[in-house]
């Protein structure tokens, strides 16, 4: 995708990672100077790692149902 100056000074570098249906399209947001401080492997990596972290969540089984303790079994 594209890198956007923010009106902060801020820059995101925007981008789209996975396949259908399961596509995160997310942003790194930081400073200009930290983001010329990353090499394209660490830019990489933390875009990665945030797709990891989204698919553990949204493909995670749901928790089991909580029953009240005073709620009468059937």
């Amino acid at each position: 995708m594209a890198i956007k100056q923010l009106e902060d000074g801020r820059i995101a570098d925007e981008f789209e990672i996975g396949v259908e249906p399961l596509v995160l399209k997310d942003a790194l947001v930081m400073t200009p100077a930290e983001h010329a401080a990353l090499t394209a492997d660490e830019i990489a990596a933390m875009k990665q790692l945030r797709y990891d972290n989204w698919i553990a969540i949204v493909t995670a089984p749901p928790p089991p149902e909580e029953v009240p303790a005073d709620v009468p079994q059937e």
